[in-house]
């Protein structure tokens, strides 16, 4: 595996116990992690962890091919998987006999996928790259990236914003008056690209700087991308995994660099 990589493992973990398991993947542009939970005890059992990706495409081939954890029969198998190629149609405009007409918007002739989000009053149509999709495990429920952002929505409170990192990205997602406001992805290598963006961000929606911004994957306290925060806001958090998983492997690390992938557990 990558020498960016983590992997962490319940000793106690059998297995032959998978199919009472839930597989959880997160492929973004740039990193590619997963989690084993016990649906019976919601303890997690394996996490793995691989930033900065070259070729996620092979990265994926390797994974499945090395990976033992990721040759077991689980009991579902879920992956939130990063893609451009997608649009939010509102129900009141949003039509299941016109996917064709739709896809003409997503920019790619691969297979439509189509989630309603019926809490929020929408739906997410996108397609995925056919060497990602190829390399996942038959009946995986796929989702696009943003959709762990939004199975979070219920969890926060008021305005706020809410910004999901890998060592070179940034997924972002922002609430305003109780409704999925802006979403969006961005690639930013280093603290001056951020900054960059996020004024972008903040003009473009109007932020202030007593927006509550809630942080979660690869960022700690005090690093730059954390202190170009603090020069704009006030009130900044760390989101904790908000399901209810539990796991003695997560005791000596930052649970917020797992809150995204472990999010994807409450999509439906």
């Amino acid at each position: 595996m990558s020498k960016n990589s983590l992997l962490l493992v319940d000793p106690n973990f059998k297995a032959d116990a998978s199919a009472n398991c839930h597989l959880l993947l997160k492929i973004t542009n740039d990193s590619f992690s997963y989690a084993v939970i016990d649906k019976n005890s919601e303890q997690i059992n394996v996490i793995f962890d691989m930033q900065g990706c070259e070729n996620i495409e092979q990265n994926l081939k390797s994974a499945f091919e090395t990976d033992s954890y990721l040759t077991q029969k689980y009991g579902a198998v879920k992956a939130a998987v990063h893609t451009s190629n997608f649009i939010f149609i509102p129900d009141e405009w949003f039509d299941a006999g016109n996917l064709s007409v739709y896809s003409k918007f997503l920019g790619a002739d691969g297979k439509t996928y189509t989630i309603h989000h019926e809490e929020l009053g929408f739906n997410t149509l996108f397609s995925l790259a056919e060497k990602v999709e190829d390399k996942l495990p038959e009946n995986t429920a796929v989702y696009p990236q943003s959709s762990p952002l939004l199975a979070l929505f219920s969890h926060l409170s008021g305005d706020a914003l809410l910004i999901d990192f890998t060592a070179s990205s940034f997924n972002v997602l922002f609430i305003k008056d109780k409704k999925i406001n802006f979403q969006n992805h961005y690639g930013a290598e280093t603290a001056e690209e951020f900054n960059y963006f996020l004024l972008l961000i903040m003009e473009q929606l109007g932020l202030t700087e007593s927006v509550p911004v809630y942080l979660q994957g690869i960022i700690n306290e005090d690093d730059d991308y954390y202190n170009t925060l603090l020069k704009y806001f006030n009130n900044l958090y760390f989101f904790l995994p908000a399901g209810k998983q539990n796991s003695e492997l997560l005791a000596d690390m930052p649970k917020h660099y797992f809150s995204g992938l472990l999010a994807l557990d409450l999509c439906e």
